[in-house]
């Protein structure tokens, strides 16, 4: 809670609720307020007073939660840079109020706040705790009413990061150079500290606007699809020869070239393409199965003379082979293999008068256990051709 304390009508200074030092900033107040010189009715309010600047003197300077001397105080985790310019209020235990643009950061559970469409974040239930860790085993530094809006600058786990104006910040005397009054460039380092802070804090905006827009993008995106593939469902109602898929095809191309490489569109357009794909051979095949082979032309058959030489049993060269001691044999050779035994029962051939021609023989054959040949009978045998030479 704020309130104005004020003397003859002119404002002197805020105080908000909350605060450790609540009681005796408020006690200092009243007693400046009475020490001002009263005003005429309809006076013009005396003019506030400048407020008062500092430079910070070291590198860095990490903000106390209050002044403390202990040797780990708790600190925000700000860390101003030397040369910064800073506000500065009054002087406590060896210690300097800093005053930044939209206060410290610190840390409110996301429990208890609520993140509403426009990317505003507001308390949820009553005596929300500001913390400057991401923890709950510390004390928090104010308790916050419900619906409170906060400037979150980012997130952490279960953790908004916010800035919160009127949390008192500290740093050691030795720390920040209390500028003059005077001094313009003072005012003119704190405008620039400010930009760097709202710089900070637009950002997060930003970045909500994008990702707003990009969600837009994504559901006009899946809605082009959608209607491709409900055009898809259309023809799979359809008779299976009556099916067209090129003009699907050609319409999520045409989606396709007009997405942003982040669209979320693209997996919805590869899983429709393949289904588009599956359905394509399925119709390929139904077709193929149904379809009746075409009679090709009429064409006439040419018979094709037939082999003579297969009328023979066996073909080839007839040789004699002489045995000591007994009657010789005659047989048929082919490719420098016997093929058979020859004989002539009926006495119609003289072997001897064919040896070392090609003939051709038909007869029955038999299979004497005494030879490794079987004995093919001539009943009838040809000439085919002359001696070798």
């Amino acid at each position: 809670m704020s309130c104005w304390i004020t003397a003859g009508g002119a404002p002197v200074r805020s105080w908000r609720a909350g605060s450790r030092s609540a009681s005796s900033t408020l006690a200092a107040l009243l007693v400046a307020a009475a020490m001002l010189p009263a005003q005429e009715p309809g006076a013009a309010p005396e003019p506030a007073a400048a407020p008062q600047y500092g430079r910070v003197l070291v590198d860095s300077a990490q903000l106390r939660c209050w002044p403390s001397a202990v040797a780990a105080p708790p600190v925000f985790e700000d860390a101003l840079t030397k040369g910064q310019v800073v506000a500065v209020g009054r002087s406590d235990s060896g210690f300097r109020l800093i005053a930044l643009p939209f206060g410290p950061s610190g840390y409110v559970s996301k429990k208890f706040a609520v993140l509403a469409d426009d990317g505003k974040v507001r308390t949820k239930g009553t005596k929300v705790a500001f913390r400057y860790k991401p923890r709950t085993n510390e004390a928090p530094l104010q308790q916050l009413a419900d619906g409170q809006e906060l400037t979150v600058i980012g997130e952490q786990d279960d953790w908004w990061r916010v800035r919160l104006a009127g949390v008192e910040a500290w740093l050691p005397e030795a720390e920040v150079q209390i500028g003059d009054q005077a001094d313009a460039t003072l005012a003119t380092g704190f405008a620039e500290s400010k930009a760097k802070y709202e710089a900070e804090i637009q950002a997060r905006l930003d970045q909500i606007e994008q990702a707003r827009k990009r969600a837009e993008q994504d559901q006009a995106d899946e809605a082009g699809v959608l209607l491709v593939a409900d055009a898809f469902a259309g023809e799979l109602k359809k008779s299976t020869g009556e099916q067209q898929f090129a003009p699907l095809e050609a319409a999520l191309d045409k989606l396709e070239a007009s997405l942003a490489k982040e669209s979320k569109a693209l997996g919805s357009i590869a899983t429709l393409r393949q289904r588009i794909q599956t359905q394509k051979w399925i119709v390929e095949a139904t077709v193929v199965r149904d379809s009746k082979p075409v009679p090709g032309p009429e064409s006439s058959i040419v018979p094709q003379p037939k082999d003579e030489l297969e009328k023979f049993q066996s073909i080839g060269w007839l040789r004699y082979e002489s045995r000591l001691g007994g009657v010789g044999q005659y047989y048929i050779e082919k490719g420098g293999q016997r093929q058979h035994l020859v004989s002539c029962l009926t006495g119609r051939y003289d072997l001897a008068l064919f040896i070392g021609r090609e003939v051709g023989v038909l007869g029955p054959r038999r299979r004497p256990a005494t030879e490794s040949l079987s004995v093919l009978d001539v009943e009838r045998l040809e000439v085919l051709g002359g001696r070798p030479n």
